[in-house]
């Protein structure tokens, strides 16, 4: 598989892909579980918390073992792994078996797609990467617009468990084609040792990396606010808004598809040359604007859909938008341990995401809290806080260097 190709694309963002099927497809669910386990309301979007709390710390591990035993075998043995989550999660007797399952599940989510960037940057360097990463990231925008859709179709022609099964033959499906289609990106010379000094040593270098360190974190607080839209809809919309299964998923499927424009965007922008810096700073001034007029408009009291979504859609937006140059420019200064870098970046997305989620479910079951005000306001807040870290540190001054010496390794 050629790495210009269309088929290339394709596969890295179906791989990336797992964690949105993991979540989006099952968010039709939440309600259903609620009932199926006699939970309190949003109790449910536990199975959310969970999946992503397991996929906050593999990536930390994922990344160093495709450094040490390449890509491939370890990608195979994650989505072997998550397939039987999965599948698990079809047959959890109790919620609490099913949180287990869950969190069985974000695991090996979590070492799947730490692993694209890294082949992202075992192939490509500069703007064919940063134009790369644009492609796989729309490619990607597809499937949370197809996720809750086919999740609500699910619930049409059997029960909740039905979408675990689906979730569990999709990753099968993938497996099969990583097995016959994908060929090996590290090269046998680049490979590392994996020992404890040397996974501490490597992410020394990562914490002692500004560059890499400030575009990291930024990208996770511009998740944590896509997430906190993700994780509260179903209960926003469906609950305080009677919104009806088929009319959310269609309101889910625009704003994912807002994602998607996002980052088609950004690679048009890229190929015609404007500077990576240039990006960001405009996607973080807008995403601040939009989540703040959101907040804005639900103090108020303008608690409908068609008040709340086109804020929302613009910040999801704005969130594929930065994406491709966050990402890349987080791990242009350390090729070396580009497979450490990227299972970093993906843990910090994922254990923020994790905690806006568990924040809001705790919240969203007091009944003295507004669910609509909490989640457009943590929206707001992550927003804020990435744009304040990028300027506050002169990120918005930085030219990122195409080419950098790697530092030694122990």
């Amino acid at each position: 598989m050629r790495k210009h190709s269309f088929g290339f694309t394709l596969l890295l963002a179906l791989i990336s892909g797992v964690s949105s099927l993991g979540v989006d497809m099952g968010l039709p669910a939440i309600p259903v579980i609620e009932r199926h386990f006699a939970l309190l309301d949003g109790r449910g979007a536990l199975t959310l918390s969970v999946f992503l709390a397991g996929f906050a710390v593999t990536p930390l591990f994922g990344g160093p073992l495709s450094d040490r035993f390449g890509r491939r075998p370890v990608l195979i043995g994650a989505l072997l792994i998550y397939a039987a989550a999965a599948f698990g999660c079809a047959a959890a007797p109790s919620f609490a078996v099913l949180l287990v399952a869950r969190v069985l599940q974000g695991s090996a989510a979590g070492v799947c797609v730490s692993l694209p960037l890294a082949i992202i940057r075992d192939s490509l360097e500069g703007p064919a990467a940063r134009n790369s990463m644009s492609q796989v990231t729309t490619v990607l925008g597809v499937v949370p617009v197809l996720g809750p859709v086919t999740g609500a179709w699910v619930l049409l022609v059997t029960s909740w468990r039905g979408v675990y099964v689906v979730q569990g033959s999709l990753a099968l499906l993938l497996l099969i084609t990583v097995w016959f289609a994908f060929q090996e990106t590290l090269h046998k010379h680049k490979r590392q040792r994996l020992t404890v000094g040397t996974l501490m040593h490597n992410y020394g270098l990562l914490l002692i990396e500004k560059v890499f360190l400030i575009h990291a974190v930024v990208y996770s607080l511009t998740f944590a606010c896509l997430f906190a839209y993700v994780s509260a809809s179903p209960l926003v919309l469906m609950g305080r808004m009677q919104v009806r299964e088929q009319i959310y998923t269609l309101l889910f499927a625009c704003t994912a598809g807002s994602q998607m424009v996002g980052a088609f965007f950004s690679g048009l922008l890229t190929r015609r040359q404007l500077a990576m810096t240039t990006l960001i700073r405009g996607g973080l001034v807008v995403m601040v604007c939009a989540a703040s007029l959101g907040l804005v408009l639900q103090l108020l009291g303008f608690a409908r859909p068609i008040v709340i979504m086109p804020p929302t859609m613009i910040c999801l937006f704005c969130f594929g938008f930065l994406s491709p140059s966050l990402t890349v420019g987080a791990l242009e200064p350390i090729p070396h341990i580009a497979g450490a870098g990227s299972g970093a970046i993906r843990s910090m997305q994922y254990f923020l995401g994790a905690g806006a989620s568990a924040l809001l479910a705790w919240m969203c079951a007091r009944p003295s809290v507004n669910p609509i005000i909490a989640m457009v306001a943590t929206m707001a807040i992550a927003a804020v806080l990435a744009c304040a870290l990028y300027f506050g540190t002169g990120m918005h001054t930085y030219a990122a260097k195409t080419q950098q010496e790697p530092a030694s390794i122990a």
